[in-house]
């Protein structure tokens, strides 16, 4: 990589415990995007800030692995907040650290929590069987069972 200085005269250096900021162009979700030339009349390469900042610091990036953040902060470029995972190791990061989709945030989800949780009364309550709710509420049977069986949604408490 020939860029360090370009590269790192986009980021706010600080303090080693600290975040160090992307101060250029980021994507939809945060992350810095640091262009690279391919070469006469050919359009940059597009790359991850953190990622760069992994590879001036440390080197390549072994095939299948990821960079990520021990801090969570999508902008942040400090090499000392990043470190070498799998693409698993990202998804059980974010589970751990409750940053994943739950609930009504998946993209498949048809159910709202209160939804979730009037179904799990009803049901309780003998108020109507898993076919019944699920006729009632568009889901298949096997979600009905799940739900009153808190194996999906199961973060989700009942009423106070």
């Amino acid at each position: 990589m020939r860029e360090p200085r370009r590269f790192w005269s986009k980021v706010e250096v600080g303090e080693p415990g600290e975040c160090w900021e992307w101060l250029a162009g980021k994507q939809t979700r945060g992350y810095g995007a640091f262009g690279i030339p391919r070469g006469k009349n050919q359009p940059w390469k597009m790359w991850l800030a953190h990622r760069v900042a992994w590879i001036l610091t440390y080197g390549k990036i072994p095939e299948g692995l990821c960079v990520l953040h021990k801090c969570d902060n999508p902008s942040c470029c400090n090499p000392y907040h990043l470190f070498l995972g799998t693409l698993a190791d990202n998804v059980a990061d974010a589970v751990r650290k409750k940053r994943h989709a739950r609930g009504e945030k998946v993209g498949s989800s048809r159910l709202t929590p209160k939804e979730v949780l009037d179904i799990r009364e009803m049901y309780a309550i003998g108020e109507k069987t898993q076919q019944e709710l699920a006729d009632d509420y568009g889901v298949s049977n096997p979600t009905i069972c799940h739900i009153v069986n808190q194996t999906t949604w199961s973060w989700l408490k009942e009423r106070k």
